[in-house]
């Protein structure tokens, strides 16, 4: 016993928050910090399976750091405010969290049907519980519902298309430059089945639109 009391939720909120704003990687600091043991949400990762097919690199977990880790180097690379950083680490670490609640065996395939969906959902009450402040919760919860948006789409989106997905993404306090990091890390932080730039359509065919208003 060493005396010293378990974290509320709120200081491992405040934990998190350091992480994601700080410099570093962030999925060695959030196992040294014992964030991934200690909210449910993250360790339940490590226990949902992917299709091998897809996600050669493992679990989710594996998968989610991996992602995040790549948007800290954006970032990075970027220049970005502390508050982009932590929009962006957050949103690609959340992006599957919905995973453990979807994940199914069908015909011999792994399946998460829906789990950008339930993944806002949950992110919205993490966020909450750990006292995360809620312009950044819309904002990354918006990312993650949003995240497989281009999967229904083949080839290149209509402007109609992108037009929605950045009005849903601004109302929320993102952008669609956001959306297409986290999309980017997505599909980057699958090893041998990294696949090309899913969001570069979706951006090519935004530069085409009217530009938004300043509201």
């Amino acid at each position: 016993m060493t005396g010293v009391p378990p974290r509320t939720d709120r200081e491992r909120g405040e934990r998190l928050r350091a992480i994601l704003r700080g410099s570093g990687v962030p999925s060695q600091q959030l196992r040294d910090a014992g964030l991934i043991d200690e909210i449910p949400e993250f360790a339940a990762l490590a226990l949902t399976p992917q299709d091998p097919t897809w996600h050669p690199e493992g679990d989710v977990l594996v998968h989610s750091l991996w992602a995040a880790d790549l948007a800290a180097r954006h970032a990075e690379e970027a220049d970005a405010s502390p508050d982009a950083r932590e929009l962006l680490v957050l949103a690609a670490l959340w992006h599957d969290i919905g995973k453990p609640e979807t994940t199914q065996r069908r015909n011999g395939r792994i399946t998460s049907y829906g789990h950008a969906e339930r993944g806002a959902e949950i992110a919205v009450a993490v966020g909450r519980r750990l006292g995360l402040p809620h312009p950044l919760v819309r904002a990354a919860s918006a990312i993650v519902a949003t995240h497989m948006a281009h999967v229904s789409v083949a080839g290149r989106p209509s402007p109609k298309a992108v037009k929605r997905l950045r009005d849903r993404l601004r109302a929320a306090g993102a952008s669609l430059e956001d959306w297409a990091v986290v999309v980017r890390c997505d599909g980057d932080a699958r090893g041998a089945a990294a696949r090309p730039d899913a969001s570069i359509p979706w951006l090519r065919v935004a530069s085409t639109l009217p530009p938004l208003l300043e509201s």
